[in-house]
């Protein structure tokens, strides 16, 4: 049986992406997303998508007339009303950059724009990669804040998941979107990768990708040696995907970015960052931001790796990473956050701006009558999905004996 889960949301909420009903009110305490407070679990992430204006859930359909399990919050095509994505195809990756959106790949491997009336173009048949790779099919896409894309392929047909050293995985560097989604232009770069890719993330001017073999590599611009983890030289140049050597022996299970922060969760529940300080010339310093990047590069050497230490020793299982905050779950249940909440993104109160280098307890499921099963960040916000315990209720405090 199926017990309710609870999305829960904090921060920036100006397009009405956290809450429609509390547009352009921030949300700086954990609130359950209005519209969507209980449902029954869907297979898959519930987060599927969040940036800056849009948010795409993936929740059962709350009314009849509604035949999809896709909503999005949030500024969509020329709305910024709540729709619901009837015409998705089964398990979409959605990709977009800091201005939401801006469409989804198929699990055959097929690119389908957003349009302007907010949905998504459905083209008889279109090419799984740009017709200058047509053998190849299109696993993952990511969008750097800088607007390179990167996209990554493999020649084993998309409905194949064997292992098979007769299949090719590679990564392809774009300019921009419009230049991929031409079906004509030639990436800048090509790199091939030895194994099979399982995630792909982007930051500022970065990608870190994640093999299945728990392996790291990451690659992008020179002039954000921190985002890469790594010191770039003549035999591993920044532009290449290569392997972070201060991870080396550990296998990692998931990867998050943000701007310019970079988070890895290995298989042993221990939680690995590393950043990139911008210029206050290039972008605003937010409360609590230098402060963190002063935690994660205490040393000086902004391309370090440092391990996340966190003040009850707790092992982690999951973390999310936005612009200037991170949020993990421990495996005692509990949220624990650094950085800005300047917009509430940690659901720290209006009155706390950031946490100045620490770690801050910002939530406990066991609290609400339920456990965590999924975390998610937006570049300001944070997502919560908590389940109900046995024969409880989401969101309902329990009294203590």
């Amino acid at each position: 049986m199926s017990w309710p889960v609870t999305i829960y949301a904090a921060g920036f909420n100006s397009h009405g992406q956290l809450n429609p009903l509390s547009k352009p009110h921030h949300l700086y305490t954990f609130k359950p997303i209005a519209g969507v407070e209980k449902y029954k679990p869907v297979s898959g992430p519930i987060v599927r998508f969040a940036q800056w204006s849009s948010t795409i859930l993936a929740v059962s359909p709350g009314t009849s007339h509604h035949t999809g399990n896709l909503i999005h919050l949030g500024f969509s095509g020329e709305s910024n009303k709540p729709v619901h994505f009837d015409d998705v195809l089964p398990e979409p990756r959605f990709y977009g950059n800091v201005s939401g959106v801006e469409g989804y790949l198929s699990r055959q491997g097929n690119s389908y724009p957003l349009e302007k009336d907010g949905g998504f173009e459905r083209p008889a048949s279109r090419s799984s990669a740009p017709t200058v790779l047509p053998q190849h099919c299109t696993r993952y896409m990511a969008i750097a804040r800088n607007d390179r894309v990167c996209v990554a392929t493999s020649s084993r047909p998309c409905n194949r998941r064997d292992p098979d050293s007769r299949y090719v995985e590679d990564v392809h560097i774009y300019p921009d979107l419009s230049d991929y989604l031409s079906g004509t232009t030639l990436p800048e770069e090509t790199y091939s990768v030895e194994e099979e890719i399982v995630s792909l993330a982007a930051s500022m001017c970065s990608f870190t990708l994640l093999t299945t073999a728990g392996q790291l590599l990451t690659f992008g611009e020179a002039r954000c040696p921190g985002l890469l983890g790594r010191t770039p030289c003549a035999e591993e140049p920044a532009a290449s995907p290569e392997t972070v050597s201060a991870l080396s022996g550990i296998r990692i299970g998931k990867v998050a970015a943000g701007s310019n922060m970079i988070a890895a969760l290995s298989r042993e529940k221990d939680v690995y960052v590393w950043g990139h300080a911008v210029p206050q010339s290039l972008e605003e310093d937010h409360t609590g931001f230098s402060n963190l990047l002063n935690a994660v590069n205490s040393d000086g050497h902004a391309e370090d790796v440092h391990l996340v230490d966190l003040p009850d020793g707790a092992d982690v299982e999951d973390v999310v990473v936005g612009n200037r905050h991170i949020a993990v779950l421990t495996t005692k249940g509990e949220v624990w956050g650094i950085g800005s909440n300047e917009y509430g993104q940690l659901g720290l109160g209006k009155a706390v701006k950031g946490t100045d280098g620490e770690w801050v307890k910002c939530f406990d499921a066991k609290e609400h009558g339920g456990a965590v099963v999924e975390m998610g960040a937006a570049p300001i916000a944070t997502f919560i999905v908590v389940k109900a315990a046995l024969g409880g209720e989401v969101g309902k405090k329990r009294s203590r004996q």
